[in-house]
């Protein structure tokens, strides 16, 4: 009995020993073609862009592959304007405002209506009004740390001041902080409130309720002197927000306590019988921005 069982150990290890030698070939299932759709339009007196891509695989570095074949319309379904975006490159679709004008309007209904290869994929939204911004305080910092850590170089951090339309009515907002009219990264680090605080508030006996931190520190930024600061408080819808909440969740899921990747979910229709699926999300934001040089 104990030939028996050394032999069987002999050949168990010879069997570990020679697999561990062996390269074995993965295949990866790549997954199914999407359309990812971005459509995040508002009322900046900019050119508006929506973004339509296919998928590519998880371990790729390259860019999403365009698509440049599409047509996509914009229909304000309370006023009946149409409005057509032209492709221009690397799948971003444009439409110019003329100036002193915009397409979006406070409580107007919009569709998105995206069509490729003869299959139409659309979205419905209405646009949510904004907040008021009071001003921008620019808080000097010596470098010091407060006696933390290594002395460095003085910079400003910011303060933001702006109220809520206080009643019945939830508002959602999503505040980007620009540096010399360039958008910070937001990736993992996006600035998201609910009534300007971090919870709902109605039928406060005020006119209207003060942002309060985290979200007024303009998302913890710094600033150098002579830096332009400006602040834009984007509406958004409740679904939009709690959209924003599980992509940032999905950016920063990773290490020790990383949870299971979750599909982001979406707001884009995929009419019955298509072939390929799109996913992406679509909103119609009010903005109300303020700026100002940092001394």
């Amino acid at each position: 009995m104990k030939k028996i069982k050394y032999l069987f150990g002999i050949v168990l290890l010879s069997l570990i020993f020679t697999s561990c030698e062996d390269v074995v070939q993965i295949k990866l299932d790549e997954g199914s073609k999407l359309y990812v759709i971005d459509g995040f339009v508002n009322s900046l007196r900019t050119d508006q862009k929506i973004r339509v891509v296919t998928n590519d695989s998880y371990f790729s570095n390259r860019q999403a592959p365009p698509v440049a074949n599409a047509s996509v319309l914009l229909r304000d379904l309370t006023s009946g304007k149409v409005y057509s975006f032209g492709y221009t490159s690397n799948g971003y679709y444009v439409y110019t405002i003329k100036a002193g004008d915009t397409l979006a309007y406070v409580d107007h209904q919009y569709r998105l209506e995206v069509s490729i290869e003869g299959v139409t994929y659309t979205s419905l939204t209405t646009q949510k009004r904004t907040a008021g911004i009071d001003s921008i305080a620019a808080l000097y910092n010596d470098g010091t740390n407060g006696g933390f850590g290594p002395p460095g170089e003085p910079y400003f951090n910011c303060l933001l001041f702006a109220k809520d339309r206080v009643d019945r009515n939830t508002d959602y907002y999503w505040v980007k902080t620009l540096r010399n009219d360039t958008l910070f990264d937001s990736s993992g680090d996006i600035n998201l409130s609910i009534d300007g605080t971090n919870g709902a508030v109605s039928d406060v006996p005020v006119d209207s309720l003060e942002f309060t931190p985290p979200i007024t520190f303009l998302g913890f930024k710094n600033f150098n002197n002579n830096d332009k600061v400006e602040a834009q408080i984007h509406s958004i819808s409740r679904e939009t927000y709690f959209f924003l909440l599980q992509a940032q969740a999905q950016i920063n899921n990773g290490g020790l306590f990383a949870t299971t990747p979750e599909n982001v979910k979406t707001n884009i229709v995929t009419p019955d019988g298509a072939k390929t699926k799109a996913i992406g999300w679509f909103n119609m934001a009010t903005v109300a921005s303020y700026s100002r040089i940092v001394k």
